[in-house]
């Protein structure tokens, strides 16, 4: 019993440094990311125009304040021992609710900048005008504001709740929290998985034919999309099953050093999940070489550092 004790202890030691670590590094690497993301595709003409800007853009948006709000939650605890969702009524109510919503608001705009790559692949000329930025803008407003409510119960039902050891912040209903969790499992994982894995088949496959008959940028975005489509598969797939699993063996009996494992297991699988959310950015970046083209250009046609210096004029004597 002691043995198992020890282990469970390890375990929590493990959790504690995953967050100080690779939790904060994830910040740090994808706020930057995101930011730099919303940036280039605003700023950069040639970015901007592309059809799917809007929806990177609003994927960044998403992912930044899913990232850095689920994090954040977390890693302060790590470091200073105060969690923040059982001290505080406000944070504990709003911080499940923007977490999940721009999570799921986020892996639904990739989804849609997918089915924007594989439309502008399409041999068809109608096909390709389909997406205009008017209803790109009121698609992600929609989807948006869909999410807001699917997890509106967050904000109503969430409170820190006492318990014999501890403070944690969730429902008394047991509904909501399997409400919830079914909610996640299926807008975080599963609808955007099938999705993404469809729309990367139908674009691989109209890959070769683009880069014959489009612009390199075009055929240079498409590649972008299929490197950053790959990453989000790799990434969620073992996530969802991993929770799916969790959900399907809930009501089972398991022993304390089990549940440590499975805990550790989904953790090391979420932050993963976490960080390549948040870096289609450095994916851009490594991947395309008429991306990182695009950026030179419109840095070195900005003079950030003006030489100012102008000559200095002595007062002559008379």
């Amino acid at each position: 019993m002691s043995s198992d004790i020890d282990k469970i202890i390890y375990l929590l030691n493990i959790e504690s440094c995953l967050y100080k670590t690779f939790g904060l590094f994830i910040i740090i690497i994808t706020t930057i990311g995101n930011l730099c993301n919303c940036f280039v595709f605003l700023r950069i003409p040639a970015l901007n125009k592309h059809p799917n800007a809007l929806f990177i853009i609003g994927s960044s948006i998403g992912s930044l304040l899913f990232i850095d709000i689920s994090l954040f939650s977390t890693v302060i605890p790590a470091f200073t021992g105060i969690d923040p969702l059982n001290q505080s009524l406000f944070w504990c109510k709003i911080s499940f609710w923007l977490t999940y919503s721009n999570g799921c608001f986020s892996f639904m705009c990739n989804c849609f900048a997918a089915l924007g790559q594989f439309l502008i692949t399409s041999p068809k000329q109608k096909w390709q005008r389909l997406i205009t930025r008017i209803r790109a803008q009121l698609m992600i407003l929609l989807t948006a504001i869909i999410y807001l409510l699917i997890f509106i119960p967050l904000p109503i039902y969430y409170n820190p709740i006492r318990t014999t050891t501890t403070v944690a912040c969730t429902s008394s209903l047991p509904i909501i929290s399997r409400y919830i969790s079914y909610c996640v499992i299926v807008n975080y994982y599963f609808l955007p998985i099938v999705l993404i894995s469809i729309l990367f088949c139908l674009t691989w496959y109209n890959l070769k034919q683009v880069l014959r008959r489009r612009h390199r940028l075009e055929g240079a975005v498409t590649r972008m999309m299929l490197i950053q489509m790959s990453v989000l598969l790799i990434s969620g797939i073992p996530v969802g099953i991993v929770l799916s699993y969790t959900l399907a063996t809930q009501y089972y009996t398991k022993t304390l050093l089990r549940l440590a494992y499975e805990y550790i297991i989904l953790l090391i699988l979420l932050l993963f999940s976490y960080f390549t959310n948040g870096i289609s950015f450095w994916i851009f970046l490594f991947a395309s070489k008429t991306f990182r083209k695009h950026i030179k250009e419109f840095i070195s046609t900005r003079k950030f550092f003006k030489n100012r210096i102008r000559p200095l004029f002595m007062p002559g004597t008379r």
